[in-house]
């Protein structure tokens, strides 16, 4: 008999939620888009080391760390169903530090301001999410380094409902694979990722997000490198002669449409977002994030980079420009759209919790994105986490116990008929 999971309250008590991922953000383990090692820091081993721990302490006695990282475990089935998988990612975004986490707690919010460190506000007026969480718990940063629930809110809601499913040895679910990845952050998650090993038939990433969205669309995403190369000359004597290639560098990104940049587009809009730049005179380099949800989108924003090379080097061509449009995802829409059920069972598991289903693109990128395009249909539930990668990230301890109950609630469906 199907049990339906409405009160996070419960889930808080009966859980080291709370205490767990309290933890989990004090661990450093930032990702480094720079390194060429796998995972690209060596934290996100040791955190990793830390999860397998920690998941056989809870029972899961097959639980294993392959050398890339990747913590898998599987949890026995209570009838028959499909094998689901759930997944959170260890890494931490790099846009801004993760170090020295020191996490706040406000409990029964009032639904006023709330001032952090270094002039880091969280103001209702500005975060529509705010008014929502008035008496509940949120946990924030302290203004100087992001919080880390992106992902870690995931990681240890996954473990929570390992324990309550051991506490609840009557709850019907079917067989259960939980993952771990890293270097989500940075684009790589899925890419040494073992589907066979895994063991799932569908999926589901719980990251970020607020209670009751759901994610079936993704960005199609590309990345263009242009590296540049002028002609270093001593500036006294420098006329005629310099071709300086921050300069030229500087050209590309002043051509960029203004009304196609993140922070001026929403919703299913896409932008070119210059992501680092860096380098001297004789040689820089230029990354510049391609993102649209549709793939014609995304090949006319890659055209359009090239035509502004062409251009640039018309006007000097004694300089050099390599550019490099490499590939990083794709919406997982065009996938998931053929396996309805996923997201169907999603939102009735939503229901289930007492709240409303929302469906939002994603304007980003997930693990799900390059799972779903490796074969294993992967869709995204909310962690209950806001404003992630800077300062003003924050999680309502509520909202992480929804995603909980959503959780268990989804478990069932897929181990039964109901949901269909």
């Amino acid at each position: 008999m199907n049990i339906w999971f409405t009160n996070p309250d419960e889930i808080l008590k009966k859980t080291t939620l709370v205490s767990r991922f309290l933890e989990y953000v004090k661990i450093d383990t930032e990702a480094n888009p720079e390194s060429t090692s796998f995972p690209s820091t060596k934290s996100q081993l040791e955190f990793g080391r830390k999860l397998l721990a920690d998941l056989k302490a809870l029972g899961l006695s097959d639980a294993t760390m392959d050398e890339n990282g990747y913590v898998f475990a599987r949890y026995p089935g209570r009838v028959k169903g499909p094998c689901v998988g759930l997944l959170a990612h260890m890494d931490t975004a790099p846009d801004f530090t993760g170090k020295d986490v020191r996490p706040q707690i406000h409990e029964n919010y009032g639904g006023g301001i709330l001032r952090l460190k270094n002039g880091v506000v969280l103001n209702p007026a500005e975060d529509r999410h705010l008014p929502q969480c008035v008496g509940h718990t949120l946990i924030t940063t302290d203004g100087t380094t992001l919080l880390g629930a992106d992902d870690k809110a995931g990681v240890a809601e996954l473990f929570a409902l390992v324990e309550f499913l051991n506490q609840h040895p009557d709850i019907p679910i079917p067989p259960l694979s939980i993952g771990f990845t890293p270097d989500e952050e940075i684009g790589r998650g899925a890419d040494r990722f073992d589907i066979n090993r895994f063991g799932a038939d569908i999926a589901y990433t719980v990251d970020i997000q607020f209670p009751g969205e759901i994610n079936i669309e993704t960005f199609c995403a590309d990345t263009a490198t242009l590296t540049f190369t002028g002609i270093a000359i001593h500036p006294g004597n420098a006329k005629g002669k310099m071709v300086n290639a921050l300069r030229y560098a500087a050209k590309i990104l002043e051509r960029l449409p203004e009304n196609e940049r993140p922070e001026t587009t929403d919703e299913r809009e896409g932008y070119y977002n210059p992501s680092h730049i860096s380098g001297n005179g004789a040689q820089a380099k230029l990354v510049i994030f391609l993102r649209d949800f549709a793939k014609k989108g995304l090949k006319k924003r890659g055209d359009f980079i090239r035509k502004l090379v062409s251009d640039v080097l018309k006007g000097e061509p004694r300089l050099r420009i390599h550019l490099a449009i490499i590939p990083r995802y794709r919406n997982m829409a065009n996938v998931l759209k053929k396996r309805p059920e996923i997201a169907r069972k999603a939102e009735e598991s939503v229901r289930r919790a007492g709240l409303t289903p929302v469906f939002r693109p994603i304007r980003g990128g997930t693990d799900g994105a390059n799972l779903t395009a490796k074969g294993l249909p992967t869709i995204n539930l909310f962690s209950g986490s806001v404003n992630a990668h800077g300062p003003t990230e924050w999680v309502s301890t509520k909202a992480m116990g929804y995603a909980v109950c959503t959780l268990l609630n989804l478990l069932q469906l897929w181990g039964s008929d109901r949901g269909q």
